[in-house]
């Protein structure tokens, strides 16, 4: 798989200088892979670029994987795991395999959250953990970022010179579990507050301590709270199914408060309305402006009839489909507890006349297996659905009714590997930082330069220019290469120049950036007063 990804130029290149890169397209049932003889977490190298990304594998491969050319857009995901080689951000990746972009230098740990409208444009939602809790402890507290195309932080009408959303008047930051922006450019997120409350009929103390979750919407241009709702003001502990006293649930202390609710989505409606899951309370709840709750869908109080096959226990991601169907994350498990065979990607039709609640399709995994936390149901546009497997480090697309069309796996199913959602989304990517690369010259008059610039999408070739020390602002082309990775080398077999340049390339042959000169010694200076852009902006 060395060179499956490299171009011709490349390819001829690595076969007179053989180097230590292992980047490559995604595997297609590798059984290695698999069964862990390639590790926990298999990961790709480069020549030059400072990356080691996961390494996809095709557990249940399409039809011509690894290309995978029938699925349209990006997959997102944020793998988490004390095994992964680079760690603290999301990806973007090519159904094939190949990186096109990682979230790094935002903090230590980033979680991306996917593509969402705002005003007008799109957006890369991301969250920020800012360290006070670790992440391992099922929530967190920390900010959430919106990136324009560009990868630029949105910039604030103030001295602000960026957007933070994060909680308005708690006392955490905003949680890892939800961002959602609404078509009034607010955001929903998710919080996890301590407070003190009595626990004594739960087997507690009656000075004891929960983590009671808040669903907030905050005015993004202005930073101040329009909802805020506490779980504990609404529900009671008694409605929910998460013991007191296991290390996973808490045992009611101040340091180690009781996550009786477990609060992991939330919608806002058209109609004003909010959709709230509680994980350990196994129910949805509908809430309105002013906090009532209108009905409870699922758990010991419900509202509804669950027809066979809807009920659903510890389950994520809940999302209105219409007017009367909602999507979940069955998990149907815990670390503690297992209530059904394997989870699933539920659709599940409701009434709220009637009051009923059917099974409309279910969505189960390649390896028929529990998922005991985290995961995501999205649906396309052609009716299809890609399912993140949270805890399972799996994604899976799935047809209509449900049938599994393909699966990959980032890591190995039992090396602990995670990635809360993820999603198959559009996305077009042209940052604002010049194109990175590197010279090298390993033989004499034969120079190698690699190319790589994070995050861009338009890029389907690059182009090599020198300059000599005389005329350092004349740059003359050399060598082209098409893009097939993240990092394309290009080479050039001759001598007489003391700089080196790269430009990127769209599928029209506009030039979109250039990178700076650099030289063998790693000297670099700005590209040339008189090179142009001949790519249209973005926006």
């Amino acid at each position: 798989m060395l060179f499956g990804s490299l171009s011709t130029v490349t390819l001829l290149s690595l076969l007179s200088f053989p180097g230590l890169a292992t980047a490559s397209v995604a595997y297609c049932n590798n059984q290695d892979y698999e069964s862990g003889a390639l590790g926990q977490a298999p990961y790709q190298t480069y020549y030059a670029a400072p990356y080691k990304p996961v390494q996809l594998n095709y557990a249940l491969p399409p039809a011509d994987c690894p290309s995978n050319s029938q699925v349209s857009g990006y997959f997102m995901f944020s793998p988490l795991g004390s095994d992964l080689e680079m760690t603290g951000g999301g990806y973007i990746m090519n159904p094939n395999g190949t990186m096109v972009y990682f979230s790094s230098g935002f903090g230590s740990t980033v979680i991306l959250r996917g593509v969402f409208t705002y005003q007008g444009e799109d957006h890369l939602g991301i969250w920020v953990n800012d360290g006070s809790v670790p992440v391992p402890a099922g929530h967190g507290s920390g900010w959430n970022l919106l990136l324009d195309s560009s990868y630029n932080v949105v910039a604030k009408m103030s001295v602000v010179n960026f957007r933070r959303v994060t909680t308005s008047g708690l006392t955490v930051g905003a949680d890892l579990h939800e961002l959602h922006i609404t078509t009034n450019n607010t955001a929903i997120i998710t919080a996890f507050p301590t407070d003190e409350t009595d626990l004594s009929a739960y087997g507690g103390s009656e000075i004891g301590y929960v983590l009671n979750p808040v669903a907030q919407e905050i005015d993004i241009a202005t930073g101040e709270a329009i909802f805020t709702w506490k779980a504990l003001d609404h529900v009671s502990p008694s409605e929910c199914y998460a013991p007191l006293g296991l290390t996973a649930t808490g045992y009611g202390t101040a340091t180690d408060p009781w996550d009786y609710f477990h609060m992991n989505s939330i919608e806002k409606n058209d109609d004003g309305t909010y959709l709230i899951s509680s994980r350990h309370c196994h129910t949805l709840y509908l809430v309105n402006s002013n906090g009532d709750i209108l009905w409870r869908m699922g758990g010991k109080n419900s509202n509804f009839t669950m027809n066979e096959g809807a009920n659903f226990t510890w389950q994520h991601h809940a999302r209105f489909r219409g007017s009367d169907q909602l999507s979940l994350f069955d998990n149907g498990a815990t670390e503690w507890e297992q209530d059904i065979p394997y989870s699933q990607g539920l659709l599940l039709d409701y009434d709220d006349s009637a009051m009923t609640v059917s099974l409309s399709s279910a969505r189960a995994p390649y390896n028929r297996t529990n998922t005991v936390s985290q995961g995501s149901v999205e649906f396309l546009s052609n009716g299809d659905s890609i399912v993140g497997w949270g805890a399972m480090p799996y994604i899976s697309e799935h047809d209509e009714t449900g049938n599994i069309i393909w699966s990959t796996q980032f890591a190995v199913a039992s090396s602990g590997i995670a990635s809360y959602r993820s999603f198959l989304k559009d996305w077009t990517g042209r940052p604002s930082i010049p194109p990175s690369m590197k010279v090298t010259s390993p033989f004499s008059n034969n120079v190698t330069v690699y190319a790589w610039w994070n995050g861009a999408t338009e890029i389907t070739s690059w182009e090599l220019y020198g300059s000599r020390l005389i005329t350092p602002l004349k740059a003359t082309s050399l060598a082209n290469a098409s893009k097939t990775d993240f990092e394309t080398a290009l080479v050039y077999s001759g001598s007489g120049y003391t700089f080196y340049q790269v430009a990127a390339h769209n599928a029209n042959g506009e030039i979109l950036a250039y990178s700076n000169f650099t030289a063998l010694d790693g000297t670099t200076f700005g590209p040339a007063d008189n090179q142009t852009i001949t790519a249209a902006p973005l926006n």
